[in-house]
């Protein structure tokens, strides 16, 4: 009856093959010609876990902030995804930037805010057991309380489940 270890089996899963197809689309469209490695170029892709980059206002950020490091765009992969280069000369004037810029960040927003859903989603899944649990526990009057212990065993089992489920997509979303 209880469906959500399989719906965090299909998440895990949907996830990895997402990362899987991000890679081998970026392998794929990421090719540079030969004047752009004969000249030092140095590229890299700034993420958005959110999708923030379909928003033209943050798609505008973005660019005024690589652009401080002397990051130039080069493509708009999606929504999650932005391409920058810029010559490697330019690493000499990293040290000028301002407290706490880093030039060559990957992800653009904040990981917390992923992990702060992640740890609310857990503890009102935790909670919805615990609810589940005290329910079939005095709910159930068959005059003998050996009746209920399985409600509860598979109830926090598969709340157990779940957490885990979430925990693993998290981790694997932030690396």
């Amino acid at each position: 009856m209880l469906h959500f270890p399989h719906g965090a089996f299909v998440a895990i899963n949907a996830a990895q093959e997402q990362q899987r197809r991000d890679k081998e689309e970026e392998e794929e469209m990421t090719r540079y010609s030969v004047d752009e490695l004969d000249s030092n170029w140095e590229f890299k892709i700034v993420r958005s876990e959110a999708g923030a980059f379909r928003k033209p206002e943050v798609f505008n950020v973005l660019l005024q902030e690589e652009s401080i490091a002397g990051w130039e765009l080069v493509e708009k992969l999606d929504n999650r995804r932005v391409r920058f280069k810029r010559p490697q000369d330019t690493r000499r004037r990293d040290a000028t930037l301002p407290p706490g810029f880093d030039p060559y960040r990957s992800h653009y927003g904040s990981a917390g805010g992923t992990r702060t859903a992640v740890l609310i989603g857990t503890a009102l899944m935790l909670a919805l057991g615990v609810a589940f649990a005290v329910l079939f526990s005095t709910g159930v009057d068959t005059g003998s309380s050996a009746d209920s212990i399985p409600w509860i065993i598979v109830t926090l089992g598969g709340v157990v489940f779940l957490l885990v489920g979430v925990a693993i997509v998290a981790i694997r979303r932030s690396q």
